[in-house]
């Protein structure tokens, strides 16, 4: 019955995401977003009308969301057995569902974008998760029943990003530092178990280097780190990097080593401690626009992590590298990408589908 309520859920979200851009123009004071994933969707409003401090932006944010998808628990912390002869057979569903709840509070503003350059977060974020695991990877596990979490994040973002139009190139510099907290007494301990806190930071650049009317090209480079401390660690965290997004909403926190190195299975190398890079090239071909509505977009690009095995310290004797090409089209103001990826570190080929650049 409730998993039946939760894909009802998500239903509603996905076509509430895509309908809404097509109503008439929100208040100036109202801000909407909407994102999609596979398989789910998110949407998050946001109002600017009660400004605590003059010449900054007080913004109150409100976000739900949720997805039907595929992940994998590779039970051990030994590399060498990480992978069974048979990955799928470390394969679980995860019907989830999220809510979000915060402020971003102005320090610095920036005129020339309307908006801040330098805020402070608080957010609060739950999390339902039911799980489908025919093939018991999660027996033991204290969320083999499914999970329930509350968190409380706060950190520091500046941003001066932006996408330069008809080109597509984005510029800019976006950073993050946050902490967030998910304690037992935060009603941690109702369906699953979480007691931790953890420190993470991201910092993400965009360079342009060829702006003309056939075709426009940039770079874009991003580090993360991830350190989480406590007793009560569910999977879901463990296989996950904490740094907040600007709007909160979509997948926040973002995933670890598998996923956010392009072509490694999700979950795998999880842990306490990550430190990941990611470097693209991204091209977009103005001139060859399709019916006004869809850019051909090319991609190049180089991940590399390291993670702690679960010892609690970065382990630098293998770097795990992941190298690859995409194709697609930007539209609805979301690139979708098909990537071919080669992972170094075990001469393997993979493809897969992104809904919006990777970062």
């Amino acid at each position: 019955m409730r998993k039946n309520l939760c894909f009802a859920l998500i239903i509603v979200l996905g076509f509430a995401a895509a309908a809404l851009p097509a109503l008439p123009a929100l208040p100036e004071d109202l801000l909407f977003k909407w994102d999609v994933r596979i398989w789910g969707g998110d949407v998050a409003f946001g109002w600017k009308g009660w400004d605590l401090f003059p010449g900054v932006d007080t913004v109150l944010w409100a976000s739900t969301g949720g997805g039907w998808q595929g992940s994998h628990y590779f039970d051990g912390s030994d590399d060498n057995t990480l992978v069974p002869a048979d990955p799928d057979t470390a394969l679980y569903k995860n019907l989830n569902v999220d809510w979000r709840f915060g402020v971003a509070q102005g320090i610095l503003f920036n005129p020339a974008q309307e908006r801040n350059l330098l805020e402070f977060l608080l957010l609060y974020r739950g999390k339902y998760h039911d799980y489908s695991d025919d093939n018991g990877v999660l027996t033991g596990l204290p969320e083999e029943n499914g999970l329930l979490q509350h968190s409380l994040t706060l950190g520091l973002l500046f941003d001066n990003t932006l996408v330069d139009k008809p080109s597509l190139n984005s510029r800019g510099i976006y950073a993050v530092l946050s902490a967030e907290f998910a304690p037992d007494w935060l009603g941690n301990d109702v369906l699953g178990r979480s007691d931790f806190w953890r420190l993470s930071l991201g910092l993400t650049g965009y360079q342009p280097v060829l702006d003309s009317p056939w075709v426009s090209i940039y770079l874009a480079d991003r580090v993360l780190f991830d350190r989480i401390f406590g007793d009560q660690v569910p999977i879901s965290t463990l296989s996950s990097i904490g740094t907040l997004k600007k709007i909160p909403i979509g997948a926040n926190p973002r995933r670890a080593l598998g996923g956010t190195l392009r072509g490694i299975y999700t979950n795998r190398y999880d842990g306490y401690v990550k430190l990941v890079n990611n470097f693209d090239v991204r091209l977009h071909f103005p001139g060859l626009t399709l019916f006004q509505l869809a850019t051909p977009v090319a991609v190049a690009y180089f991940d590399a992590g390291v993670y702690d095995r679960m010892s609690g310290e970065l382990q630098f004797d293998a770097v795990y590298c992941t190298t690859g090409l995409g194709v697609g089209l930007y539209a609805l103001g979301f690139d979708f990408i098909f990537y071919g990826t080669y992972f170094l570190n075990e001469g393997r080929l993979s493809w897969e589908l992104g809904l919006g650049t990777h970062f």
